[in-house]
C-alpha cells in the first residue's frame, strides 16, 4: 500500500471566518426544531384519536425489545457452558487439569457479565468453582471459602469442608447430570438471600457422559438486565415468578439483597400493587402473548401496564412487565397538541429557510461525510485531502480528517485490515471473544535460517518483505486475515472476524494462489541469479476461540485452541513431505471435508502429529501454477 501523507509543516496563512456555531444557532438551531415541531405536531393530531391503537402498536415494540434483551443474556450464559462442553469434547482438557480450567473459567467470567459462578464436576463429583466477587474480580472458589453458598441445595454448597490440597469431593447423593447435548435451565435456588438462576451441560467425549459444567446468575446479573432494559426504554420494569413474586424491579434493587422473592401484594411500589389487584384489558395486540391493561391504586393513580410471559433462566415461565403513568401520557399529549399548532403556523417559513442555509453548508459537510464514509470502509487508496474553508469549525474538520487518513493508513499496517474495519463499526464488540469453527493456515520458508547466515541483515528484511508482499496480497485477496508473522513464518486465519461460511475453501483457494505467485517469485529471483526458495503449507479447520487475549494494557486479536497446534504440526510434517518441489501444502481431513472434498486433493495417509494421540488424515494440495489455474478449488465451488 502507498502511504499517502498531508504536509502540514508550513503554518496555514490566517483566513478570515466565522463561527459555525453561530450559523448554527441562527440558521439550522431554530429552523430544524420548528420543521421537525410541524411534523410531530401533524402525526400527534392525524393520529389523536387513535391513541390506543398506537400504544398497542408501540406496545408490541417495546415488549419484544425487552424479551429480547433477556433472551440475549440467558444465550450468552448457555454458550459459556456449551463453549466448555465443545472444549472437552474436543481434548483442549481435562477436568481435573486446574491449570487450563483456570484460564477457560476467567476468560470465560471477564467475556460474559451476566454469569457469577461457572463449576465443572466429574463423574466422581468432585467440583472445581470459579466466580465473580462483587468488585469484578475473578476468583477460584476454594473449600472453605467466604464467597462460597453453604446452603443445602446450591450447586456450590458440596465445596464447603475443611480446606484439601486436592478438590474435594461432594458431599452427599451425586449430581444428576442433564441428558441429552444442550444446555437445561435448573430451577432457580435462593442461596444467602439472592435468588440464582443456573443452567448446565453435560460434558461428554467419545459419546459417554463424563461429567458436567454450570454457569449461574445471580441477583446482580438479573438486575443489570432488568436496569438496562428500564435505561432504554424509559419505563419502570419488573419480573415475577409462576407464583406471582416479584423477583426483580428496575427501580428498586436493593430490596432483593434481603428478600429474593417479594409477594406482589406486598411490594412497596404501588403501582405494582394496584397490578395485584388486577388489570382491566384495555387493547388487543397484534403481538404473540403480549397483555396490555389499566389498573388503580389505592391514590386513584392510573397506570398502563405492558407483559409477556417469558422462559428464558427458568425451568418455568417468567413474567416480564413494564409500566407508565397513565396521567403522564394523557398531559403528554395534550402539550404536544398545543406545541403542534405554534410549529404548523412557522413550519412553511423554516423549510424554506433551511434549504436557503442547507444549500450553502451543505457541500463541504458532503465532502467530510464521504471522506468519513471512506475511512468506514477503509477505502484509504483513493482518498484525497479535504480543502480548507472559512467556516472555522469546518476547516477544523477537515484538518482533522486529512490527519486521521494518515493515522489509519499507519495504524492499517500493523492490524488487520477487517479488524479495523468492525472496530470502526461496532468498537469493541467487534473484538469481543467468540467461539466458532474457523480455518487455520501456518507457512514457513524451507531451511531458510541455514540461507540466511550467507546473507547480511539488510538482505535478509529485504527477502523477507518480498516473500510476505506475496502471501499477505493473495490471503486479503481470498478473504482471510494476517495473526502474526514468525521469523520467517506466518499464520493466517480464515472465518474471523467476519463470519464466513466458505472459510475452509478460501483457505484452500489461498493456499493454491499463493503457490502460482510464489512459483513467479522464484522466477524472478532466478533471473536476478538468486537461489530459489521453498514453502510448506499447514492448512487445519476446527473450532477455536477469537478475540482479544492479552494483558491490561496491550492485547492481541488471535485465535486460541487446539486447532492452531494442528495447523502448524502440519505445516512442519512438510518437511518430510516436500521432497524435490518448490511448495507443499499439506491439509487435514477435517478441512478437505469442510471444503466440499475438492477434488485438488491427494491422500497423502494418516499421520501421528506431534502432541496428538490419534493419528490425522493428510492430503496435500495438487499445485498448478500456471495463471489459467486459478483459482484452484473451482469444482469444489461449484459442486
Amino acid at each position: 500500500m502507498v502511504l499517502k501523507t498531508v504536509d502540514d509543516s508550513q503554518p496555514a496563512r490566517k483566513r478570515p471566518s466565522i463561527s459555525l456555531r453561530l450559523l448554527m444557532i441562527v440558521g439550522f438551531g431554530g429552523l430544524v426544531a420548528l420543521s421537525v415541531g410541524g411534523v410531530l405536531a401533524i402525526s400527534v393530531y392525524a393520529n389523536f384519536t387513535n391513541t390506543l391503537t398506537l400504544l398497542n402498536r408501540q406496545a408490541i415494540q417495546l415488549i419484544d425489545g425487552m424479551e429480547e434483551t433477556i433472551d440475549r443474556d440467558a444465550s450468552e450464559t448457555e454458550r459459556v457452558v456449551s463453549g466448555i462442553a465443545a472444549l472437552y469434547e474436543s481434548g483442549s482438557f481435562e477436568i481435573d487439569d486446574t491449570a487450563t480450567l483456570n484460564q477457560i473459567a476467567a476468560t470465560l467470567l471477564m467475556s460474559e457479565q451476566m454469569v457469577e459462578h461457572i463449576v465443572v464436576v466429574d463423574q466422581s463429583n468432585a467440583m472445581f468453582a470459579w466466580g465473580r466477587t462483587p468488585t469484578g474480580d475473578i476468583i477460584e472458589l476454594r473449600p472453605g471459602s467466604k464467597d462460597l453458598p453453604q446452603e443445602p441445595g446450591h450447586p456450590l454448597s458440596g465445596l464447603a469442608g475443611p480446606t484439601d490440597k486436592r478438590p474435594p469431593a461432594r458431599r452427599g447423593a451425586p449430581l444428576p447430570f442433564p441428558t441429552g447435548h444442550t444446555p437445561v435451565w435448573l430451577e432457580p435456588t435462593v442461596v444467602k438471600g439472592t435468588l440464582y438462576h443456573s443452567v448446565a451441560r453435560t460434558l461428554t467425549r467419545n459419546g459417554e457422559a463424563r461429567g458436567m459444567a454450570m454457569a449461574a446468575v445471580g441477583a446482580r446479573g438479573l438486575n443489570r438486565a432488568v436496569q438496562e432494559i428500564s435505561e432504554g426504554n424509559g419505563t419502570t420494569v419488573f419480573v415475577t415468578d409462576h407464583k406471582g413474586n416479584v423477583i426483580s424491579h428496575s427501580k428498586m434493587p436493593h430490596l432483593f439483597k434481603t428478600d429474593p422473592r417479594i409477594a406482589l401484594s406486598a411490594f412497596p411500589d404501588s403501582a405494582v400493587r394496584s397490578f395485584a389487584e388486577g388489570v382491566d384489558q384495555i387493547g388487543v395486540t397484534g403481538g404473540e402473548g403480549v397483555r396490555i391493561g389499566v389498573a388503580e391504586d389505592e391514590n386513584e393513580n392510573e397506570y398502563i401496564f405492558i407483559s409477556k410471559d417469558i422462559t428464558a433462566m427458568s425451568d418455568k415461565p417468567y413474567a416480564l412487565t413494564a409500566y407508565f403513568d397513565r396521567a403522564d401520557i394523557g398531559t403528554e399529549l395534550k402539550r404536544v397538541a398545543i406545541s403542534a399548532i405554534v410549529g404548523l403556523t412557522a413550519f412553511v417559513l423554516a423549510v424554506a429557510l433551511a434549504i436557503f442555509f442547507g444549500n450553502r453548508l451543505s457541500r463541504p459537510l458532503q465532502r467530510i461525510a464521504a471522506s468519513a464514509s471512506q475511512f468506514a470502509n477503509l477505502d484509504l487508496d483513493s482518498y484525497r485531502p479535504l480543502p480548507h474553508s472559512r467556516v472555522r469549525e469546518i476547516d477544523e474538520q477537515t484538518t482533522a480528517m486529512n490527519a486521521m487518513h494518515t493515522a489509519l493508513t499507519q495504524f492499517g499496517q500493523y492490524v488487520p485490515k477487517e479488524l479495523v474495519r468492525r472496530l470502526l463499526h461496532s468498537g469493541t464488540e467487534a473484538t469481543r471473544s467468540v467461539e466458532r469453527e474457523i480455518t487455520v493456515m501456518f507457512t514457513d520458508v524451507n531451511d531458510f535460517t541455514a540461507m540466511s547466515e550467507h546473507m547480511n541483515a539488510a538482505d535478509v528484511v529485504t527477502v523477507l518483505n518480498d516473500h510476505f508482499d506475496v502471501l499477505c496480497e493473495e490471503i486479503a485477496e481470498h478473504h482471510g486475515t494476517v495473526d502474526k508473522f514468525m521469523g520467517d513464518g506466518l499464520m493466517a486465519f480464515w472465518g474471523a472476524p467476519q463470519a464466513d461460511a466458505h472459510h475452509a475453501r478460501h483457505a484452500l483457494d489461498a493456499a493454491a494462489a499463493i503457490a502460482a505467485s510464489f512459483e513467479e517469485h522464484n522466477r524472478l529471483r532466478a533471473e536476478r541469479g538468486l537461489e530459489p526458495l521453498r514453502l510448506r503449507i499447514g492448512v487445519h479447520t476446527g473450532r477455536a476461540v477469537i478475540g482479544n487475549i492479552g494483558g491490561a494494557d496491550r492485547h492481541n486479536y488471535t485465535v486460541v485452541g487446539d486447532i492452531v497446534n494442528v495447523a502448524s504440526r502440519l505445516e512442519q510434517l512438510g518437511k518430510q513431505l516436500i521432497g524435490d518441489g518448490t511448495v507443499i501444502a499439506c491439509v487435514s481431513s477435517t478441512c478437505r471435508k469442510a471444503a466440499g472434498n475438492p477434488p485438488n486433493l491427494v491422500f497423502a495417509g494418516s499421520h501421528r502429529l506431534r502432541g496428538r494421540e490419534e493419528p490425522i488424515g493428510v492430503y496435500t494440495l495438487i499445485l498448478d501454477t500456471t495463471a489459467a489455474a486459478m483459482p484452484m478449488i473451482a469444482d469444489a465451488k461449484s459442486a
